[in-house]
């Protein structure tokens, strides 16, 4: 409201000054002027003065000096031109009246070509035969969109077949609404030449009004009781109303500038004239516009009992734009066209831009939460999203060009040094949106598939490796690639910038031998871990040891590896320093075990009962998947001082021999105790002579081991 009363006050204040400035033209001119004006229409004067001008012609002019900066032109050019502007406005203002009173005659002396009766006639066909196609038309298809409507919008294919009918029918009925009309103004030959054109212009602005609602009611709120499945741009029901109900209401009011504007210059409105009326809509737009700000729902729009920091950012948010707002329309009304339009154009593919992204991610949730889309972007997405933004951009650059009066054309052909630059700047801005493109896309088909290899709990045994190298390499080529499209690309876009790359390829070639030779040790990692890679010597998630460091492998750089040791320290490895690695998750592994008996224990059936517990360990649902071959004894290793060992053996996949060994030793300890095969243990028996006393210190000794050492039953 502020802005309103401030902008009418201005105005007001303009005229004044305006019809003051204006006020003597009425007036007739004065004695002294009409005689020097009748001087110069004389022949002979005016042979004189061309005589006198062919003569000063020859004779050279000395320079004007002025003590005013040439920095200082273009501004003094600037606020002229804008006082000029103002001060035209201010004249048209004054003459107004008398041009709308001038349209009104010429209104009134087109129409009596035909007359009242005519004119109502030629209007009321040019409107039954609009709304009666347009009847027409929704009873044809009605039963087309009956099937529509029992589409089921449960799956995206038919949320997308719903909302393409009901945009087709749309756009549909409109196509019919314009060819009705046209073809009245072309059968009938009676429309007075302005009216008829001013009626085309009204039929041009009422299309696009139509056109608008049908984009805006497939983006924001389709009928229907599925609208909120349907919906493409993510809100709720009440905030897809209002922005329906706001939008359509600034098509309306710009399609109306549009219609009124074209009406005023066909009935010879002058330019300032029509400026004023187009200044007077847009203050109407700048009011809407503020007034949609400060209404908008969701975190724009806070209660007064919520959080102070949230309310003084909402509060500072709907300001700022709300004063950017009142900024373009002070540019668009003092003349300022070229920053008018890109200050629009800068708000309006950022948000174009925002809220593209987020229809993009708003299909892909939907499409995961149905069941038919991975969580994760595709490339297809990707691309899309990326391509759709691409398209804003250049969309955008186009719209300024347009804007600026800049034929794009002429300017290609053009050879001088800002055409140069200026088609050097877009060609590199063209060059970094398609690598940045390509590199998106490219990305995202490396994530995508890094995050399938990962899951190797879904997948059979056999693609295990596969999975396990590619998890490897993936990162890696991910890293070249983007560094391969970074220097292209550069490299591209400084040479349609007229840089010469050639000389700075060469130079970069030299400083790289240079670093070479002063980082022999970086070259060294960096050759060690291609060739490691290439050996395929260790991949990610995989356990080696190399010299004094082990652990398992968790991802690379171009010089080093890191490992994370079994107790949770990570060491970070350069290639350079590994030598030979000792790979512990390859294939399979064999665990040895050791076993001591007693001398007078059955080795037989200790045999049949290590085999019989290999044979039960390899059906077990839980170790059978990782058994490779069953627990066996392979015999005697020697005669101990105090038992028999026995020597034991199992196969198995690499890190899964410790729960096999587990319940191994668990299975040979219970069936052992149960058949009697007693486990050899180191036993001291200190015993004294015939009536004499040990030692106290070494009964003390003796009994305490007496008690910590198991004894052997002995029979009666």
């Amino acid at each position: 409201m502020r802005v309103l009363i401030l902008a009418a006050l201005m105005l007001l204040g303009v005229t004044l000054v305006a019809r003051a400035d204006t006020a003597p033209s009425s007036e007739q001119l004065p004695p002294n002027v009409e005689a020097l004006l009748s001087l110069l229409a004389d022949p002979g004067v005016q042979k004189w003065l061309e005589t006198h001008k062919a003569a000063s012609a020859t004779t050279p002019v000395p320079p004007i000096t002025t003590q005013t900066s040439h920095l200082s032109h273009p501004l003094a050019d600037y606020v002229r031109a804008v006082r000029g502007h103002i001060h035209g406005l201010a004249r048209a203002l004054t003459t107004l009246p008398d041009e709308f009173a001038a349209a009104w005659s010429i209104l009134v002396a087109d129409a009596e070509k035909v007359g009242l009766a005519g004119l109502v006639g030629l209007f009321g066909l040019f409107a039954a035969a609009a709304f009666g196609a347009e009847r027409l038309y929704r009873r044809a298809t009605s039963g087309f969109m009956t099937r529509v409507a029992q589409l089921d919008v449960a799956t995206r294919r038919g949320q997308l077949m719903v909302l393409a009918s009901r945009l087709g029918h749309d756009v549909g009925r409109v196509a019919v609404i314009a060819a009705a009309g046209i073809g009245v103004f072309v059968a009938l030959h009676y429309w007075p030449e302005v009216i008829e054109k001013i009626v085309l212009a009204c039929l041009l602005a009422f299309i696009i009004v139509l056109l608008a609602r049908a984009v805006l009611r497939f983006l924001l709120s389709p009928p229907g009781k599925d609208a909120n499945d349907l919906r493409i741009v993510p809100m709720d029901g009440e905030s897809a109303r209002f922005w329906t109900q706001r939008l359509g209401l600034v098509v309306i009011i710009l399609a109306v500038s549009y219609a009124t504007t074209l009406s005023l210059s066909l009935l010879g409105f002058s330019v300032e004239a029509r400026e004023i009326v187009a200044y007077s809509l847009g203050l109407w737009l700048l009011s809407v516009g503020i007034d949609t700000v400060r209404r908008a729902p969701g975190p724009t729009i806070v209660d007064a009992a919520a959080d102070g920091e949230v309310l003084v950012r909402a509060k500072t948010s709907v300001g700022l734009i709300s004063a950017y707002f009142v900024l373009l329309w002070c540019l668009w009304a003092f003349g300022a066209v070229q920053l008018f339009w890109l200050a629009a154009i800068a708000i309006g593919l950022v948000w174009a831009i925002a809220i593209a992204e987020r229809i993009v991610v708003h299909l892909l949730q939907q499409s995961a939460s149905s069941g038919i889309g991975a969580a994760t972007p595709s490339a297809g997405a990707t691309l899309l999203s990326r391509g759709i933004r691409f398209i804003l951009i250049i969309s955008g650059l186009l719209l300024l060009a347009w804007a600026w009066n800049i034929d794009l054309v002429a300017l290609s052909a053009a050879d001088t040094p800002p055409v140069r630059v200026a088609h050097g700047i877009i060609s590199a801005v063209i060059i970094l949106l398609v690598a940045d493109l390509v590199w998106r896309v490219l990305r995202t088909l490396i994530d995508n598939q890094i995050a399938k290899v990962r899951d190797t709990a879904v997948v059979p045994t056999e693609e295990t490796q596969r999975r396990s190298r590619l998890n490897t390499l993936l990162p890696i080529l991910r890293n070249f690639l983007w560094a391969t499209l970074a220097i292209v690309a550069i490299l591209m876009a400084l040479s349609a910038m007229g840089v010469q790359i050639g000389p700075l390829i060469a130079g970069a070639g030299i400083a790289g031998v240079a670093i070479g030779f002063g980082a022999q040790t970086l070259v060294k990692d960096i050759l060690s871990g291609v060739f490691f890679l290439l050996d395929d010597a260790f991949r990610v998630g995989e356990y080696i040891e190399s010299g004094n460091y082990k652990g398992t492998v968790e991802s690379f750089s171009l010089r080093s590896v890191k490992l994370r040791h079994s107790r949770g320290p990570i060491f970070t490895v350069p290639f350079g320093v590994l030598g030979a690695v000792q790979n512990m998750s390859r294939d399979w592994v064999i665990e040895k075990l050791s076993l001591t008996i007693t001398y007078d224990s059955d080795l037989e059936k200790a045999r049949k009962l290590i085999k019989k517990i290999g044979l039960e360990l390899a059906e077990d649902p839980e170790l059978k998947a990782i058994t490779i071959e069953p627990l066996k004894m392979q015999g005697v290793e020697e005669f101990g001082e105090y038992g028999v060992k026995l020597r034991l053996k199992l196969k198995t996949k690499p890190g899964q021999q410790a729960a096999v060994r587990r319940r191994a030793l668990v299975m040979i300890k219970a069936a052992f105790d149960e058949n009697g095969i007693c486990f050899a243990s180191k036993a001291i028996q200190v015993s004294s002579a015939a009536g004499s006393q040990p030692d106290a210190g070494v009964n003390a000794d003796a009994a305490l081991h007496a008690a910590a050492t198991p004894q052997k039953p002995v029979a009666a």
